[in-house]
């Protein structure tokens, strides 16, 4: 593919440097961004196409003009035949000026397509890749950070594509082009032109290694612009009831004036690197001009050859300064680069071994054996859990606020690993089973409800969107939602906004409990499902919930411990560990843990906490 052979050689001449850090990389790169846009290299191919055809009509008009010289100062005659031979060159020259602009204009539009396609497809690629990363990457990463990668950055590959390659094929191509053509006028004052040359190599290396960071440090700070705006926008409520508008419109404006002046720095220092070289090319044109010139007054060139030198000597520094300015879009792509590779290149910690099985229709028998998890600041947070879930039973997992509760529940469907013992369904370790398959068998009630931008019934049939309506509205009667629906301005057809902005707290619960019947996979996590609702509403969420629960194996993480007194099993966690089991009336017998958060739970004034934050 020789438009990706030519684009590849030519970055090797504009860097030494690279967007991974060495020139390899940098190769490497750019042919993985290459490989991405694979469906648009018919594109790419019918763009190189034209930019031959564009190179050999911008070279063939001075020889043209300089064959019509030669003719005249050699005398072409009179007459029919003279008048022929200069109608021929000027048919020619027509021919060779309509023909550009049409190549010119096939050029840009296939690389256009070939550019913006190409931005398509590595926003598809890293989007799909983080999908599979584990929560821990965004637990660590900010939500702008990633959007600024996956949008801002990726659009800087349409320089990349749609300008940087086309201009520096076309380029390098002239340059070759005219080269060999100066050679062939007159080889002693081609040499002459040469002369510039590796002062201009010297300005583009130190160019690259002095400009291209600071293009990647204003892409960095683009992406800290976004991070700041997703975290504003999304708590925007919560900065107009605290009247902390003034503060984060300082904050916002800090960031967006970082920005700023960071790319006004880039592109500043950027335009003083192209002034130099365009003050070198311009010795290029001295020299010619000079030698040339004396070598015409000692009849060493003739009219016609210097005429044609001085066209193609134009002709050769233009695309030496069209590469110097491309170096720009160059280097800003390839540091958009940068850091969409870095997170192309983050290892999703959770994945699917080689030997992965499927799981089929759980069971839904759960074990853990000895299992221990902590996080990466070493401070242990399961330490040797062993329990046995059976299937059907319902299973609350209860203690004071971080003691595991939710870490437990989370190693079940993996998105985190245990850093010691194993997690086992229906007797295999979950690490062995491929992920759709585990989660398929796993359903999920949270205490935040995520809802999509969408209707009501979109959003209850988001895990299985084949089902019909009326097996939508049946797990919405059955959830206890189908009333409050259809009081809704469209009813099941109702777009409930950002995050289920337009529904309460408890009608958010009982959408979300919708949706995990309608899955209906055999396990189910509930995690504090009705810990922010009042009494009432928990009555209703709790009803529902027993439905769903119904022949499902169930792990409850409960707030309110009057949720779980039915529990076939209650598992009390203190520090990392289990430190009782068993029925409600057991453990108030033992007069325990768990004896001392039941007087909690119904102390509304919360009195004795001191005693939990003892044990």
């Amino acid at each position: 593919m020789g438009f990706v052979v030519v684009f590849t050689s030519c970055t090797k001449l504009l860097s030494k440097d690279t967007c991974c850090r060495s020139e390899v990389k940098q190769l490497r790169c750019i042919s993985r961004l290459l490989v991405i846009s694979r469906p648009y290299w018919g594109w790419m191919i019918l763009a190189f196409l034209a930019m031959l055809g564009v190179t050999a009509t911008t070279l063939a008009g001075p020889w043209l003009q300089r064959s019509l010289i030669a003719m005249i100062e050699t005398g072409v005659g009179t007459g029919a035949l003279a008048r022929d031979q200069i109608l021929r060159v000027a048919l020619m020259l027509l021919a060779v000026y309509a023909l550009r602009p049409a190549l010119r204009a096939l050029q840009t539009w296939s690389a256009h397509i070939a550019g913006w396609g190409a931005v398509a497809s590595a926003r598809q690629a890293i989007y799909d890749h983080l999908q599979k990363l584990s929560p821990k990457f965004y637990s660590d990463t900010q939500t702008g950070q990633i959007m600024s990668r996956v949008v801002n950055d990726t659009s800087n590959f349409e320089l990349l594509i749609a300008h940087a390659v086309p201009e520096i094929t076309v380029a390098l191509l002239r340059l070759i082009g005219t080269t060999a053509l100066l050679f062939y006028i007159n080889k002693e004052l081609a040499v002459y032109t040469l002369i510039p040359i590796p002062l201009i190599t010297i300005v583009m290396y130190f160019y690259q290694k002095i400009v291209r960071p600071l293009f990647r440090q204003a892409q960095a700070k683009l992406g800290d612009l976004n991070a700041i705006l997703q975290d504003n926008l999304s708590g925007i409520r919560e900065i107009q009831v605290f009247t902390q508008e003034e503060r984060e419109y300082r904050r916002v404006s800090e960031r967006i004036y970082a920005h700023a002046w960071a790319i006004a720095r880039a592109v500043s220092i950027s335009s003083v690197f192209s002034g130099v070289v365009d003050f070198f090319a311009g010795l290029g044109t001295v020299f010619v001009v000079f030698f040339g010139g004396v070598m015409a007054i000692n009849k060493g060139l003739s009219i016609a050859d210097i005429t044609g030198f001085l066209l193609y000597v134009a002709q050769f520094y233009e695309p030496v300064i069209q590469l110097n300015r491309i170096n720009e879009s160059l280097q800003q792509a390839l540091a958009a680069g940068d850091r969409y590779f870095e997170v192309l290149d983050s290892i999703p910690e959770i994945q699917d071994p080689p030997d992965a099985v499927e799981l089929p229709k759980a069971k839904g028998h759960i074990v853990f054996e000895n299992v221990s998890f902590q996080y990466d600041d070493d401070v242990p947070v399961l330490r040797g859990i062993n329990l046995e879930i059976k299937p059907g039973e319902m299973v609350a997992l209860v203690g004071p606020t971080g003691v595991g509760k939710t870490t437990m529940a989370n190693l079940i469907p993996r998105f985190y690993d245990p850093t010691e013992g194993r997690v086992l369904i229906d007797g295999t370790d979950v690490r062995k089973i491929k992920l759709s398959s585990l989660r398929r068998n796993i359903s999920m009630v949270l205490q935040d409800v995520f809802l999509f931008n969408g209707t009501v019934a979109e959003n209850i049939a988001y895990g299985s969107p084949h089902a019909s309506r009326q097996q939508i509205e049946e797990a919405a009667r059955i959830a206890g939602a189908d009333e409050f629906i259809r009081e809704l301005p469209d009813g099941y057809d109702t777009h409930i906004g950002e995050r289920g902005v337009r529904l309460s707290g408890g009608q958010k619960q009982r959408l979300a409990i919708a949706r995990a019947l309608l899955y209906d996979a055999p396990i189910l996590i509930l995690d504090e499902a009705t810990s922010s609702v009042d009494t009432e509403t928990e009555a209703k969420i709790s009803s529902a919930l027993r439905r769903l629960m119904e022949g499902r194996t169930t792990v409850v993480i409960a707030h309110r411990l009057s949720t779980i007194r039915n529990a076939d099993k209650i598992v009390v966690l203190s520090e990392g560990e289990i430190v009782e089991q068993g029925r409600h009336e057991e453990l108030l017998e033992k007069d325990g843990l768990y004896a001392k958060l039941v007087k909690i739970d119904a102390d509304p004034a919360g009195k004795g906490s001191e005693i939990v934050a003892a044990e």
